[in-house]
């Protein structure tokens, strides 16, 4: 079954994209969460009008980047949390935290997934400062410096 797709879905295509999907996913899935509409000869139309507005939301989303790399470069984002005399934290900082912590000084939706820890893995455990990358995405990338501080 041929459906054109009305939003854009990760790992999948975006909006305005012409996909061939089985019709079981089609009906129980993508159907019911109104993610995309059949593909027939008259949809040209919306073809062209959805490409025309995944153009439009492109442009904005790289603004909005690149006013969040002004934003947020050289940032310093604290942390106090418990921890051992060694330094070793009780509880960690997870992306999690750092996405919600940066969303909120900054003012831009940050996800989890866009943060990069480098050698630290998924969370950092120790107390002191810790450079991160966050991926905007239009290959723009910004470093922040996370100090985590003893309680």
């Amino acid at each position: 079954m041929k459906v054109i797709l009305l939003q854009n879905i990760k790992g999948f295509g975006q909006i305005g994209d012409i996909k061939n999907v089985s019709d079981g996913y089609a009906r129980n899935f993508l159907f019911p969460r109104k993610l995309v509409r059949i593909a027939d000869e008259n949809s040209t139309k919306e073809v062209d009008r959805l490409k025309a507005l995944r153009q439009a939301q492109g442009l904005r989303e790289k603004e909005q980047a690149n006013a969040a790399v002004e934003r947020l470069n050289g940032m310093v984002i604290e942390f106090k949390k418990k921890a051992s005399p060694t330094g070793t934290l009780f509880s960690s900082v997870s992306k999690a935290d750092m996405s919600k912590e940066a969303s909120r000084v900054s003012g831009f939706k940050i996800e989890p997934d866009m943060i990069d820890l480098g050698e630290h893995g998924e969370h950092i455990k120790h107390i002191g400062e810790h450079q991160i990358t966050i991926v905007l995405g239009h290959n723009l990338k910004v470093n922040l410096i996370i100090s985590i501080k003893s309680n």
